[in-house]
């Protein structure tokens, strides 16, 4: 009994005793806990830092963080920012007792408790982030997609695709469905659209997301480069061919993958074919070895295609017609053709002259649109289509300023892609900038000048957003280098200079050679002696060749050394004394030698990497532009910098680490100091990265006062990039105290995009960062800054004035932001702001007060995630006078809302503290186009705090993660959507029904969702029903462009009732997966068709796939009634267990898949309609435990189309094909099955036979021409693929 009692005694302490240790061991040991937590932090600080690393490192080469990896990070920032408050910022511990005696034990206690426990989580965080790979790959830019981008919503092309074309559109379409076609051909004349045409088809076939789960786009050209086409290809794949330095081992590699899933479809677009191309030397499949590999080929010359490439079928693109043609030159020129009689009959004459060229055509437009009528006269007069040069002269001649045309002429012998940094610096030696060459920022500004004349007279094609490339079409750039069109200013290229008299080579200015030693071999005895730029490029070997030529050309200004088997440069270089302009893309040997340049201006080492800059090149005194780019490891030898006193641009992008401090003892390793750059007093443009060793910028201040164009990187800083922007990006971890420095004040001055990490005890407010004011800044980034509380603080009485060419914002784990913006501020403040994304900035409560809305008229995205105290996106200030007399709030400009994780937001706008009476303020975006919410409470009461009137432009909604209980869209805000054209509904476990019609009231004609074209359902396991009160849609028009419908994961019964099926005239795919209660697609629920013999048509279904639902049946009635009093009873039985019946016609049905959906004996019934099923090409069919039969004999004819079949885990199945049961009246010598190539079969251990042809006459046959594979295993009874009795 006595240890009983000591036993529970024990047990007793044990309970008791030991908490109570622990509580006092908090009290004991508060500093104990408090000194491990900060060997914790500095363990946890290192940890961070080794991940932070890895991600910069990932980011600098373009790599997806993880998200897991991100989540980790913000974790480690969020415990990190609060663990540092204590101690040495928590009051409790300098809080006493007894007269100051002695340390208050609870505060003690609560202190040690809470470092405790803060301890703990570090570590667990520590073990956490021992990440593997923080990074994973993006998704090559060839993959296609299942949803279709907002840029492809159109329909089977743009306006490109004319109607003379669209049978050829519609013809390539087919072509590449089928699958037997493995090549195909589209020729016509340069000019005509042939790659445009190819961009529609792309655009379609990435918009269905089918056939296709790849699609290569390769541009050859006339002079293929086989590294460039398998570079293209790889770079569309995803592929890494960096190890691989032979063009055999790289096409092995292309090999390898193209050929690696046999199920992979991929489209290989090579497109501006000039002669066979060796598709084996490529490594792309081809012949028998193609598989799943098509091609789509483009040419001018129609034999190239069908002779050299096999490819069958071909299509001849035409000119335009001669109305099409008209339509596009009077579209180009604008309403002056409508308002001028006269100009009207001669655009028509124009147009019909230019051979229905879509490029031709655009550019004469363009060339006459402001011209009088005197010149279109003479250009109806002039122009000639079969000289081609006469078109091309006549935009040529337009040109206003005479420099221009020279550039044109230089693009033009280029060709093809060009970079604007080669034009320049190839124009500065040819002297095309000479009124504008007192600084290199002039010549800039002339070029940018020179090339919008060039654009806007189509003379260059577009390039939208790319401002550092142009493009000449190839067609143009024929017409550059043929004789007719040199004049004085002649220009040459290597293919058909060898007709040109001596008299011409000698005054030719500009020579580009790309086909190796033996061209230039044969070219360079002529000598050139008046020529003032070269170009060296191409695959083929040059070797030393230069050393031997280049004796005569002492005129020359610009040379391009672009081929990497060059190795050197004439020794001496006295007959280079004139050279100007310098690039090299080639494995030069001795790069000292480049300082006996004297006279050089420009050095670009674009593309090439070089080891180091010797102090040689510091005697180049008259350099004026250094580029040696992303040059890591690059070592500069102390002295260069300094020495180059008129530098006036400096690249030095890539990461150099190798800066050395003034006191730093010189070795080999040594490199150039930050000092230096105090030398170059004429510098304007810097790009130049400092990562490591903060103690560099201690003493050494860059030069900054006359930058103009800059881009500086300190401590290895991330953020988004803005091409084309004066750039400061600061990493402020160790360099905490740059900001405080001059030079830094100075250049924020100039800066349009700041981006900012790590940024503590400093200031509370951004725009103080900047005492003299942000005057140029478009883009501000802020990042992991604790300190940050407001962005723009005004703490007096005074208006704040800042930001005020500000166009985007973004803000990330700002953990004690409070306001973006503080007391007053000026209504220009903001005023351009046109994107604001703010994460994770969880003490955040609303982004403006309703005060400063009216200055936010730009605004056209708003981004908001992750912010746990946000409560609305206006907080309304004033009460009154604001907002209109409807108390209406607008931003008028908002096109894009996303808000997520936002747990106590609950509308758009939140009164004060104290509320005003009346009616509460309402948030207007009269443009929004793109709604996403995610993870919010009360979706659907933040959704109906706005008048509906305000969706109305409304194209795509996302909702993920609601908490809403009821419905998402009620009536009142379902007929106020006529724009909607994507809806996607996900994962939102409590919501019971999509659209609620219970107030709906309607009179006349009424459309719901009429533009409706995606539907998307996904884990939705509570809603049951699609549709409440789904009986008020009857004689209503729903869902009448509904193209695309995914359900997946929810409680539906049914996909749509017979009133909305039947308004289903569009739909081409309906995928439903995962649904326990789908037991039709189609139900009857009222039976109001019952009786009647009405087919319900889905006339554009191409793809139906149903899986894991307890589906019976395609159309059906509630339980209990009766299918057709017309239908006989025999056949009403056979009705019965059929999944498809003769109330529905699916006439395009091509894909068909039924998996996991066991309740159906049978698929067809036996009197379908007569169209039905008529172009089924794939059947996929598994897990149907009671299918007997999969193909009965009254539908084998229709089988015409058919051409896969794939059949699994049926375990009754019986046989694939009963072609014995045909109809016995009818004389019939033979089935046939004319495409039908593969069979597979797995795990169907009832099936005797594929064919069973039953009592067929003996002299029927059974034809597959095409059949190629069957495959079939675990199916033990099977004896014989075909049987007669």
């Amino acid at each position: 009994m006595a240890e009983i009692v000591l036993s529970i005694a024990a047990k007793v302490a044990e309970y008791l005793v030991a908490p109570a240790g622990h509580h006092c061991g908090y009290l004991i040991f508060s500093n104990s806990y408090a000194g491990q937590l900060k060997e914790e932090l500095e363990n946890l600080e290192n940890s961070r830092q080794r991940v932070q690393h890895s991600i910069d490192e990932a980011l600098n080469n373009m790599k997806l963080i993880e998200p897991d990896v991100k989540k980790w990070v913000t974790a480690v920032e969020t415990i990190a920012s609060k663990a540092r408050i204590a101690p040495e910022h928590d009051g409790r511990v300098k809080k006493t007792c007894f007269c100051r005696w002695l340390p208050n034990p609870k505060e003690r206690y609560c202190l040690g408790r809470d470092a405790r426990k803060t301890v703990s989580a570090i570590q667990e965080l520590i073990q956490q982030g021992k990440f593997e790979r923080v990074y994973y790959e993006r998704d090559p830019s060839g993959l296609v997609g299942g949803a279709p981008d907002v840029n492809l919503l159109a329909g089977d092309g743009d306006d490109s695709v004319t109607d003379s074309r669209a049978s050829i559109f519609q013809g390539i379409m087919k072509a590449l469905d089928d699958e037997k076609l493995k090549v195909i051909g589209v020729y016509g004349p340069g000019g005509v659209g042939k790659t445009t045409l190819l961009e529609e088809v792309e655009k379609k076939l990435r918009k269905e997301g089918r056939p296709f789960q790849m699609i290569v786009n390769v541009k050859v050209s006339r002079t293929p480069d086989l590294n460039n086409i398998q570079g293209q290809v790889a770079d569309a794949l995803k592929l890494d061919l960096k190890d691989k330095q032979s063009q055999q081992g790289r096409r092995d590699l292309l090999f390898q993958r193209l050929q690696r899933d046999p199920n992979e479809k991929v489209l290989i677009i090579l497109d501006d074919l000039w002669d066979k191309l060796d598709l084996d030397a490529v490594g792309i499949p081809s012949g028998d070895v193609s598989s799943k590999c098509k091609l789509l080929l483009t040419s001018r010359i129609k034999n190239v295609l069908t002779q050299q490439m096999c490819a069958d079928p071909t299509f001849h693109l035409k000119g335009l017609e001669d109305e099409e043609a008209v339509r596009l030159f009077e579209k180009t020129v604008g309403d002056r053709v409508k308002d001028e009689e006269e100009l009207k009959s001669i655009a028509a004459q124009v147009a019909t002259k230019l051979a229905g060229l879509p490029l031709l055509i655009i550019s004469v437009a363009t060339a006459l649109k402001n011209s009088n009528v005197g010149a279109w006269r003479n250009a109806l007069v002039k122009i000639d289509v079969k000289k081609m040069e006469t078109i091309v002269q006549l935009s040529y001649d337009h040109l206003q300023i005479e420099e221009a045309r020279s550039l044109y002429l230089l693009c033009g012998l280029i060709g093809g892609t060009i970079s604007v940094e080669t034009l320049l610096i190839l124009g500065m030696g040819l002297g095309l900038f000479e009124e504008f060459r007192r600084t290199m920022q002039d010549s800039r500004d002339r070029l940018d000048t020179m090339l919008s004349e060039l654009r806007s007279a189509c003379l260059l094609l577009e390039g939208g957003d790319d401002k550092e490339n142009v493009t000449i079409h190839d067609l143009y750039s024929e017409v550059v280098v043929s004789t007719p069109f040199r004049d004085q200013n002649s220009l040459i290229i290597h293919d058909n200079c060898g007709t040109w008299p001596k008299g011409k080579l000698d005054e030719c200015r500009a020579c580009l050679v790309n086909d190796g030693n033996d061209r230039l071999v044969e070219l360079m005895p002529r000598r050139f002696p008046h020529a003032k730029m070269l170009m060296l490029s191409g695959q083929h070997d040059m070797g030393d060749c230069s050393k031997k030529y280049f004796k005569d050309m002492k005129e020359l200004r610009a040379l391009c050394l672009c081929s990497r088997s060059i190795t050197s440069l004439p020794s001496p270089t006295e007959n280079l004394g004139n050279l100007q302009s310098l690039i090299i893309n080639c494995h030069l040997k001795d790069v000292a030698i480049l300082g006996n340049l004297m006279a050089l201006q420009i050095l670009s080492f674009a593309g090439y990497t070089i080891s180091r800059l010797p102090k040689k090149i510091g005697e180049l005194t008259n350099l004026r532009s250094l580029n040696i780019g992303r040059t890591n490891g690059l070592i500069i030898e102390p002295g260069v910098l300094e020495g180059l006193i008129n530098l006036e641009e400096l690249n030095m992008k890539g990461r150099y680490h190798q800066w050395m401090k003034e006191d730093d003892i010189s070795s080999s390793l040594s490199g150039a100091r930050l000092a230096e750059l105090k030398s170059l007093t004429k510098l304007t443009s810097l790009e130049i990265s400092i990562s490591r060793c903060p103690h560099l910028l201690e003493d050494d201040d860059l030069p900054v006062r006359n930058l103009i164009r800059f881009f500086i990187n300190i401590g290895d800083a991330g953020g988004r990039g803005f091409k084309g922007l004066s750039t400061i990006k600061l990493d402020l971890r160790e360099w905490g105290n740059v900001l405080s420095r001059e030079w830094i004040q100075v250049i924020l001055q100039k800066t349009q995009y700041l981006y900012l990490s790590w940024l503590s005890e400093f200031r509370e407010s951004a725009h103080e960062l900047c005492t003299r004011g942000f005057r140029e800044l478009k883009h501000l980034d802020i990042e992991d800054s604790s300190s940050i509380k407001y962005i723009a603080n005004s703490s007096n009485d005074l208006r704040l004035t800042a930001f005020t060419k500000l166009e985007s914002l973004f803000l990330k784990n700002l953990i004690n932001l409070e306001k973006i913006c503080h007391g007053t501020i000026a209504p220009e403040c903001f005023g351009k702001l046109k994107a604001v994304s703010i994460k994770n900035c969880d003490r955040l409560k609303y982004l403006w007060r309703l005060s400063e809305i009216r200055g936010l008229a730009q605004l056209e995205e708003i981004e908001v995630w992750g912010c746990e105290s946000m409560r609305a996106l206006i907080r309304d200030d004033t009460g009154e006078g604001i907002a209109d007399a409807d108390r209406i709030a607008e931003l008028p400009n908002v096109r894009r809302l996303k808000l997520g994780w936002l747990p106590n937001m609950t509308s758009f706008c939140t009164e004060t503290e104290t509320p005003s009476e009346g009616t509460p303020i309402q948030v207007s975006f009269p443009r929004l186009e793109s709604l996403e919410m995610v993870g919010l409470l009360d979706v659907e009461k933040i959704l109906y705090s706005q008048s509906p009137l305000e969706y109305v432009n409304l194209e795509s909604i996302e909702i993920r993660k609601s908490q809403s209980t009821s419905s998402i869209l009620k009536s009142e805000l379902i007929l106020k959507l006529p724009n909607l054209k994507s809806m996607k509904i996900k994962s939102s476990q409590s919501i019971k029904v999509v659209f609620d019609l219970e107030e709906l009231t309607v009179a006349g004609h009424v459309e719901i969702l009429s533009q409706l074209e995606m539907l998307t359902l996904r884990t939705l396991p509570n809603v049951h029903r699609m549709w409440k009160h789904d009986v008020k849609l009857q004689g209503i028009s729903v869902f009448r462009n509904l193209e695309k419908l995914e359900v997946s994961d929810t409680g539906l019964a049914f996909l749509f009732p017979l009133s909305v099926a039947k308004c289903l005239r569009v739909i081409r795919d309906i995928r439903v997966d995962d649904c326990p209660n789908m037991k039709a697609v189609i139900m009857d629920e009222e039976g109001r068709d019952e009786g009647r013999d009405d087919i319900i048509e889905l006339p554009l279904l191409e793809r139906l796939c149903i899986r894991s639902c307890p589906t019976e049946k395609f159309f059906s009635y509630p339980h209990g009634k009766k299918e057709s009093i017309a239908t006989t009873s025999d056949s009403q039985d056979a009705c019965s267990d059929s999944f498809f019946d003769r109330k529905v016609s699916l006439p395009s049905l091509k894909e068909l898949e039924l998996v996991y959906v066991r309740s159906f004996k049978r698929i067809w019934n036996d009197e379908l309609p007569t169209s039905s099923f008529c172009e089924l090409a794939t059947l996929a069919l598994g897990s149907c435990y009671d299918l007997l039969h999969v193909f009965p004999s009254t539908i084998i004819g229709r089988l015409h189309n058919l051409k896969r079949v794939k059949v699994s885990s049926c375990p009754n199945l019986e046989s694939l094909f009963d072609c014995g049961s045909l109809d016995s009246n009818t004389e019939q010598t033979r089935v046939l099955l004319p495409r039908l190539a593969s069979i597979f079969v797995f795990y169907c251990h009832s099936l005797k036979l594929l064919f069973d042809c039953g009592s067929l006459d003996s002299n029927t046959e059974l034809l597959l021409p095409k059949l190629e594979e069957v495959r079939v295993m675990l199916a033990e009874r099977l004896r014989h693929m075909l049987a007669r009795t």
